[in-house]
């Protein structure tokens, strides 16, 4: 091509480069060298597209690759820089722009990696590499270059970016324990928390086996998980002690398969439960001597039962044989003291006196000692009174058989009263006492 130097003004290099009149279509015919057509299935191999930029014209030839890289329809092509300019993101156009001035300036091998417009509207990454040639009067004139697609490869690394950065979140950063290994259960990263939870260094884990910190079940969980990876999504909340440095512990675990790098490997994701299962045994142990305790307190009651009940009979039988020797030894004597006195007033006293025989084993002596015991006992004088009242004695009447003045009866009776608990205008005396043989 007239006017342009066989050599180009890139850095790294002033070799050689083939006839750039060979990147424009239709000029690939039966005359080429045959270095010229392995130079060519290089570029074909390496690159999706090649162009040559007349930069003074502004008129840009693309091989025939262009259109089927923006599926552009059958005989369109792209041929100007205005139009090749035009197809750029607009978030990328500027900085093409600059980057190819630069290059032009400098006379510098144009690198750069821009999103080009397809024909549907859609947008293809393309990685751009450039020479810049010069003219005889040592100013750029051409760019010959090669562009190729790379939207799967940046799509690829924005997934691995994604990957590594959810990688990071939910693994590293994770407060609980979690723990990555291979499908043979050897560790292959194990995040801060797990650390702390073994109480030991990341060296002295990564590499191990799983089986040298948990149990069987979880190497069977792994194996599962290997076996039906098509069925197998993961087991979750299983309850494993785990060997730690200073004591076991308990974690709740779960296991979840995936893919990362290509291969099979696990992900142990665990809740340190160890605080809580202490809990939980310390309140069965709590529970179990609650129980026992309750068990030996029952024991007792029931034994305490049984012997009261013991005493209880024993006090009824003691009252019985109390009661048939006074009718048998007592009473004939006292019926022969009461016909020889008469209706003389000491047979009043006698008639108490059979009544207190009779309520020495009965229920009405106790109630009386019960009730008088609240602000001190009866006197013996006190009871004689009571029993001359309930036998329905005047306070002259017992006077006359106590042979005692009227004046001190009544003394005696206030006390009755409040030992008793009977306040002033409350019940009288003779029912209240009434009362209480009839219970």
């Amino acid at each position: 091509m007239p006017g342009i130097t066989r050599s180009h003004a890139a850095r790294g290099g002033t070799g050689p480069i083939p006839n750039i009149d060979l990147l424009r279509p239709g000029r690939r015919d039966e005359r080429m060298r045959e270095s010229d057509r392995r130079f060519l299935a290089f570029l074909d191999v390496n690159f999706d597209v090649l162009y040559d930029w007349d930069i003074a014209s502004g008129t840009i030839a693309f091989s025939d690759q262009m259109s089927a890289l923006l599926g552009l329809p059958d005989g369109s092509a792209l041929h100007s820089f205005d139009e090749w300019l035009e197809r750029i993101h607009p978030e990328d156009r500027d900085s093409a722009v600059a980057n190819l001035r630069r290059s032009l300036r400098q006379a510098a091998r144009y690198r750069d990696e821009y999103r080009l417009r397809r024909e549907d509207g859609g947008y293809v990454v393309v990685s751009d590499q450039g020479l810049v040639l010069l003219g005889a009067d040592g100013t750029p004139a051409h760019m010959v270059g090669a562009m190729r697609d790379v939207t799967q490869e940046r799509e690829a690394q924005r997934a691995r970016g994604e990957s590594e950065e959810l990688y990071q979140t939910l693994f590293r950063h994770t407060a609980n324990p979690a723990f990555h290994v291979d499908a043979k259960g050897r560790y292959l990263d194990v995040n801060q928390a797990a650390l702390d939870f073994f109480e030991c260094a990341r060296d002295e884990v990564v590499g191990r086996h799983v089986g040298d910190h948990f149990p069987a079940e979880v190497q069977g969980a792994l194996a599962t998980g290997v076996a039906t990876e098509e069925e197998w999504g993961g087991l979750a909340g299983l309850e494993v002690d785990v060997a730690a440095r200073s004591a076991a512990k308990t974690l709740i675990l779960t296991v979840v398969p995936c893919y990362v790098g290509g291969r099979r490997t696990f992900f142990l994701l665990g809740t340190d439960i160890t605080a809580q299962e202490l809990i939980r045994r310390e309140l069965e142990r709590s529970e179990e001597t609650l129980r026992t305790q309750a068990k030996i307190l029952e024991e007792r009651n029931t034994a305490l039962r049984v012997f009261l009940e013991q005493r209880e009979q024993d006090r009824l039988e003691l009252e019985e044989r109390i009661r048939a020797n006074i009718e048998r030894l007592i009473h004939p004597t006292l019926s022969r003291l009461e016909r020889l006195l008469g209706t003389r007033p000491e047979s009043a006293q006698l008639a108490a006196l059979r009544i207190n025989l009779d309520e020495i084993v009965s229920p009405y002596a106790r109630k009386l000692t019960a009730l008088g015991s609240r602000t001190g006992p009866l006197t013996r004088r006190e009871f004689e009174i009571v029993n001359l009242i309930r036998l329905g004695k005047t306070t002259d009447e017992i006077a006359q058989a106590l042979r005692v003045s009227r004046s001190v009866v009544s003394f005696h009776r206030g006390n009755i009263r409040r030992k008793l608990g009977l306040a002033r205008g409350g019940p009288r005396l003779t029912t209240y006492v009434a009362g209480l043989a009839g219970e």
